[in-house]
Parts: structure tokens; sequence; C-alpha cells
């Protein structure tokens, strides 16, 4: 299995909010930026632009999101190596070329997520940096965001195109982020289960299935866009025979664990792992 705890909590945050793929229609793809867009009860669309990054082995290791909705621009930046705690208020200074931008960005913070408002009056001088990052106490993190002129544009023609038809209802409430979490482990694990030759007794096997069968109906609206992005990050990729006790012990894990104990065994492994992390200010 490839897929990491962290980048499987830190997808189902992003992917299970209230603009989740599932209820989203493609608008537009721009230089790696893919822009979506979904109905609002007002008849005025919704849209967002993202841009993946993954490192060496093909992992997702971040994601950058603009949105527009009601003409204002939002900024979600996700790392894999971050953990904030949910709520978290703070200024992180966004570098333009190398220099900071003349207006103080307010972000909170959510597991590996940090989001902000962009306000008007740095928006031109964003569009036409060359490069973006920002600065945290411990050094300065790039934002892989390419061509991000031509992205808002597109970004902006999204919003400003006309609803298709009827308006998508509102997402329905996100499920807890540990159940989430565990329920696209818990893909991996039924992929895995599933395509590989590995050791596991028909009442593992079960055990996985009903737990998962326990999950489904609050991970429905989300399921389809966490299963696609499982087999992205290679979630389902068969474990080799050096990793066949780390696969033995998670699959022990999941099925004896509760979702809340199971996402502190993850988190307590992920900061354990030897990474470079980005510590929060």
């Amino acid at each position: 299995m490839r897929l990491s705890p962290v980048t499987a909590a830190m997808l189902a945050t992003l992917l299970g909010g209230p603009l989740a793929a599932a209820d989203r229609a493609p608008f537009e793809t721009v230089r790696g930026w893919t822009v979506e867009r979904r109905g609002s009860e007002t008849g005025s669309p919704a849209c967002r632009m993202t841009h993946t990054e993954k490192d060496a082995q093909g992992e997702l290791a971040g994601v950058v999101i603009v949105s527009i909705d009601r003409g204002g621009l939002t900024l979600a930046v996700a790392d894999r190596n971050w953990d904030f705690s949910a709520g978290d208020r703070f200024s992180v200074p966004i570098l333009l070329d190398g220099k900071p931008a003349g207006a103080t960005l307010i972000w909170t913070g959510d597991g590996q997520i940090l989001r902000t408002a962009l306000p008007e009056t740095i928006v031109l001088a964003l569009l036409d940096a060359r490069t973006l990052s920002l600065r945290f106490a411990d050094g300065d993190k790039p934002l892989v965001a390419p061509d991000l002129a031509a992205a808002v544009a597109a970004l902006r023609r999204c919003a400003a195109a006309p609803s298709n038809g009827p308006a998508v209802a509102a997402a329905p409430p996100l499920p807890p982020r540990a159940r989430m979490a565990t329920y696209t482990v818990g893909l991996a694990l039924q992929g895995v289960l599933r395509s590989c030759s590995v050791t596991a007794t028909d009442a593992q096997r079960a055990a996985v299935d009903t737990k998962m069968s326990a999950l489904q109906p609050e991970m429905a609206p989300y399921e389809a866009a966490m299963r696609a992005q499982v087999t992205q990050s290679r979630g389902f990729a068969c474990p080799t025979a050096d990793k066949d006790a780390e696969f033995q012990e998670a699959l022990r894990r999941f099925i004896t664990l509760s979702p809340d104990e199971f996402a502190t065994v993850i988190d307590q492994q992920a900061e354990a792992a030897p990474a470079v992390s980005t510590v929060k200010p």
C-alpha cells in the first residue's frame, strides 16, 4: 500500500468539503489546473481550481486550491507534513517573487490545510508573480502554482458562465475527519485484499468489508472522488515481501480499532516517520 495515512486524511478533508468533487462538474483544464463548478441556491455558480503536487514516488505531497464565490477569491494550501489544530488562526506572510505581499493574511488551519481569503489589494500582484511561497518561522514553503493568471482567468470564466441546469443541492454535512481518513485507508485495504497475493483469513476479509459497510452510507457523497484519488496515489499497489509485516499490522489495526483510535495511531506514525515538517508559526 502506497497511500500514507496523512495523505488520506488530507484528501478526505479537501475532497469531502462543501465543494466535494462528487457534486461538481468539470469546466476547463488550464496549464495543469483543473477548474470545476457547482451551482448554488442563488443560481450563481461557485467555482474552484485545483493543482496537485506529487513526490518522486508518485504520492500526493500537496494541493493548491483557489475558489471563487460571490466574486471573492479564497486560497487553500495543503501539505502532508503539516499538522494544525482545527480552527487555528494566525498570520502567515505570502511572498511574491521573494518579497512580502502588501496585505497581512490571516489563515485558518485544519490538519494538513491552511485557508485564507485573498484581498483584492494583492490579487493583481499575485497574478503577476512568477513564484509564490509562504514564510514560516523555520523557513519558506514554495507553492506549486504555475501560470496562475491564466488559471484564474479560467476560474472567472467559470463563475461568469450561465448555469446549464438547476442549481445543485447543498452538500451534506462533512463526516468527522477520523471517519473519512479511516474510510479512505479502508478503500486501499480492500483494493489490496482483492487484487494482491497477501495473507488474510476469510474472517479478516469479512471484518474489513463489515466495517466499510458501516461507514459507507455517510461516505457515499464523497466515495467516487476518494476512490479516484486513492488510485491516483497508488493506494492499491500490492505490498512487497518486505512490507508484508507492515500490511498485516495495518490490517489488524483497521479491524480492531475504532475510527478515532485508528486515526490517532496513524497520525502518531506519521509524526514518527522521518520527514521534513513545516512548523506552524
